[in-house]
């Protein structure tokens, strides 16, 4: 195993770390093709990861493009990093299918649509975490933006009610696959934590400050049940808040419970000189013409 596997993997179980390890889930292809041309996506990702001195990364599991690259075991690349497979969230997919306002219609007019997503998710599920498990994933990450600045986009009932037990029956599949759970969610997730962390959920991301989201007072509230990820907002903060931030957090996250990056991925949307203070050696690396 490791130096990254290991130091994540006692940071999910909160235990002592050496380091405060970073990761990044979302790292968009654009990106890669702008900064490591020369090269196919899985060794894209590794450069990636060693420019930014990476523990954790994630990648997409459920996508076209990764069937070949799971079938044919090509995830192996990243071995000496936890990798983490993504998958979009129930939610995610029918607001995919039926855009939003519409999705948003048919939780109330049309329960049948969201059933028949899930069902199709769970099916999912349960294919690419046993292939996720063959390439030498740590993780698999359920991405399912259900929340706003605001709260949830639909009603706390409905949520526990007949989304809940659909993460509750995701979590079961990954962890019998002997993998970790994360889930992801922007926007005001408070109110969740405590039934995802119930739900078997190992590692919550981002942690949304702009919707209110404070480390720290969930650090208190939640942090002996479940690791947090992300944190650190490289489009909103100045460069005085974010080194003050990555000083607070090493400090107080020795004994585990933070997985260190942004709280927006990385892409080209996202890039900034403010990048390199969360990773220093990304200051020296230069995107290709």
């Amino acid at each position: 195993m490791s130096l990254h596997i290991e130091t994540v993997i006692d940071t999910l179980n909160r235990n002592p770390v050496d380091f405060l390890p970073r990761g990044e889930l979302f790292i968009s292809r654009d990106f890669l093709d702008r900064y490591f041309c020369e090269e196919k996506y899985t060794k894209q990702v590794v450069r990636a990861a060693q420019y930014l001195d990476l523990s954790l990364i994630g990648v997409w599991i459920d996508t076209e493009w990764s069937d070949s690259l799971l079938s044919e075991m090509r995830y192996k690349d990243l071995g000496q990093y936890f990798t983490v497979g993504c998958m979009s969230g129930p939610i995610s997919r029918l607001i995919e299918k039926r855009g939003f306002f519409d999705a948003m219609l048919s939780i109330n007019n049309d329960a049948s649509l969201f059933s028949n997503i899930a069902r199709n998710l769970i099916r999912d599920v349960e294919t690419r975490a046993e292939l996720a498990r063959a390439n030498g994933f740590s993780a698999i990450a359920i991405a399912d933006d259900i929340a706003g600045n605001k709260g949830l986009l639909f009603s706390y009932d409905y949520f526990w009610d007949t989304v809940c037990p659909i993460y509750r029956e995701i979590s079961a599949i990954i962890k019998g696959n002997d993998l970790f759970a994360f889930f992801h969610s922007d926007g005001d997730t408070r109110k969740i934590i405590n039934p995802l962390i119930e739900a078997g959920y190992d590692c919550l991301h981002p942690v949304d400050t702009l919707a209110g989201l404070n480390l720290y007072e969930l650090q208190k509230e939640f942090g002996g049940r479940v690791c947090f990820m992300g944190h650190i907002d490289t489009i909103a903060w100045s460069e005085e808040q974010i080194n003050k931030e990555i000083s607070r957090a090493e400090d107080e996250f020795r004994r585990g419970g933070l997985i260190l990056g942004s709280t927006c991925g990385l892409s080209m949307e996202t890039v900034s000189d403010k990048l390199g203070i969360l990773y220093p050696r990304w200051e020296k690396r230069e995107p290709h013409k």
